[in-house]
């Protein structure tokens, strides 16, 4: 059994194998991650392992150092504080005038076997619906379609690709699910806007959860903004519980 922090250090590694940036720079116990700018969380300082009590004067050195990298690439320097970050540093951030944003919610569940719903499939390669339907129900904009493909390319462990389709065969919700030391993450949920609160996010989940089952896993995580409950509710029902919070502190414009 894992002690608190060791459990989260273990889910942020999954996470960043799962999630990959398009290029990382590691520094002792930070690791900063670029994205050209697409998503918070490839494109944000985090730490590796628990960090404690470093002197200040170092600190202030280090983001300093690490604002620097962000804008000689034209990004906003964003730090993703977990509870592995030295909590100074959300201090230090603060003082500064480093605005706080987006809360975050980590949750795990133990996965049980089950009959797979019947609507739900997992391919182990994403296609042209895949694809489509996800860019369209997450919005994601067309400049940035180019980025998000070579993040998924970048996925070592192994991926699912999910697809949930209503009683008329059309798609409903899209999600990815990454498989890594017993682990499955389920990342980016969607589903159609305009078909919400009919299940098929409740199905998408559980066919991924079914899906890592089928692969040896024991234990699902997820990643869901704290503020979104209508979520959060659902994902306790499937047996989800909170590990961990982080937030985001990103430096003024």
């Amino acid at each position: 059994m894992l002690d608190p922090i060791g459990e989260v250090r273990l889910l942020e590694h999954l996470a960043f194998n799962a999630w990959p940036a398009l290029q990382t720079l590691v520094q002792d116990d930070w690791i900063l991650r670029f994205a050209d700018g697409y998503t918070k969380r490839a494109n944000s300082v985090n730490a590796l392992a628990a960090g404690r009590d470093t002197p200040l004067a170092v600190l202030e050195r280090r983001i300093a150092d690490a604002e620097a990298l962000y804008q000689r690439r034209c990004t906003r320097c964003v730090f993703r504080l977990t509870p592995l970050m030295d909590s100074q540093v959300g201090t230090l951030l603060q003082a500064r005038g480093w605005a706080a944003f987006d809360e975050t919610v980590v949750m795990v569940a133990d996965i049980a076997g089950g009959r797979p719903p019947t609507d739900v499939t997992v391919a182990a390669a994403r296609n042209d619906t895949w694809s489509t339907g996800y860019m369209t129900f997450n919005g994601v904009p067309r400049d940035r379609q180019a980025i998000h493909d070579r993040m998924l390319e970048a996925i070592v462990p192994e991926a699912g690709f999910a697809l949930s389709v209503d009683d008329a065969g059309e798609p409903a919700a899209f999600g990815l699910g990454v498989i890594e030391r017993r682990h499955v993450g389920l990342f980016d949920i969607v589903s159609d806007p305009a078909r919400r609160r009919a299940g098929h996010g409740q199905r998408l989940v559980e066919g991924l959860m079914s899906w890592g089952h089928a692969n040896n896993t024991t234990r699902a995580y997820l990643q869901v903004v704290a503020d979104n409950s209508r979520a959060i509710a659902l994902y306790h029902k499937l047996g989800f519980r909170e590990a961990y919070r982080y937030h985001y502190r990103a430096a003024p414009v």
